[in-house]
């Protein structure tokens, strides 16, 4: 008797396990795609700038719509005004290269619920997703085969004590860990039980206009070259005239946006024991 109510227990414990996470299930993934930058030197919007991204991603689904994910995700970011279509940045002649590593907690929303546990999930359901991050990202620039580290030279005369051109102070030295809010959407496609696949589109809004080094005005270029000739020449690559004029747009912060496929695994991890039938005792 008290072997069968052990297992009735067991088995109690397990049917009361599956009805309150008849919905929930982990998973975890690996994702590979395409990363994009929006800022003073993209263009408004354009895509020949593309460079890699990679990350990884852990989820629980705790709702029949929604699941918490943290995601890792490493990407690069890049662009030169000496493609631009636009006659003033080509003679702006700037340039950059940046990688970018981000850690963010997002949370999605699917179009179809989840119900009846995993197995039941539609062979597609579209999603939408946004949460909150923090990014690391240091820009360079190339100087006679050499890349600088941008943010230490002070480029638009963040590290002077003169006064600017304009009358105004300089801008303070921007820190190269910000916070981001990831915001976009996708597609989740069933493959198989435990197998699905992710396409998804991710833009990150971020409180900084430095992504690429560029912002607002040229400093004193006499004062920054006595400072630090080559923080001067990296400032401005142009034609001399050029210090004359806006460095970048200020009026907004700078964006990028990571595409990419994921593959992703589910954890069934929910599972009761399977029990051989009770014999009784033979006398």
């Amino acid at each position: 008797m008290k072997k069968i109510g052990f297992f009735t227990l067991i088995i109690l414990l397990c049917a009361a396990s599956q009805a309150q996470y008849r919905y929930g299930y982990f998973r975890v993934g690996l994702s590979a795609g395409a990363t994009n930058y929006l800022g003073d030197l993209d263009d408004d919007i354009t895509f020949k700038f593309t460079k890699p991204g990679v990350g990884i991603v852990g989820a629980f689904r705790f709702n029949p719509h929604m699941e918490a994910r943290f995601n890792v995700y490493q990407g690069w970011l890049g662009a030169t005004d000496k493609n631009s279509i636009e006659g003033a940045r080509e003679n702006r002649n700037l340039s950059f290269r940046s990688p970018v590593t981000e850690a963010s907690f997002t949370m999605a929303y699917s179009l179809f619920g989840i119900g009846r546990g995993f197995r039941f999930r539609p062979k597609y359901n579209p999603y939408v997703f946004t949460g909150v991050g923090l990014f690391k990202f240091n820009p360079q620039a190339q100087l006679n085969g050499q890349w600088y580290d941008l943010q230490p030279l002070g480029t638009e005369g963040q590290y002077l004590n003169s006064a600017s051109p304009s009358g105004k102070a300089y801008p303070k030295p921007y820190a190269l860990t910000q916070v981001c809010i990831p915001v976009g959407g996708g597609v989740q496609i069933m493959l198989s039980k435990n197998w699905d696949l992710y396409a998804e589109l991710g833009w990150r809004k971020t409180f900084t206009d430095y992504l690429d080094d560029v912002s607002s005005r040229y400093p004193d270029l006499n004062a920054l070259a006595a400072a630090n000739p080559i923080a001067a020449t990296l400032s401005n690559r142009g034609y001399p005239s050029v210090a004359r004029y806006k460095r970048g747009d200020n009026s907004q912060y700078d964006w990028y946006i990571y595409s990419n496929v994921t593959a992703s695994y589910i954890i069934d991890w929910v599972k009761c024991p399977k029990f051989k039938p009770f014999r009784g005792r033979k006398f």
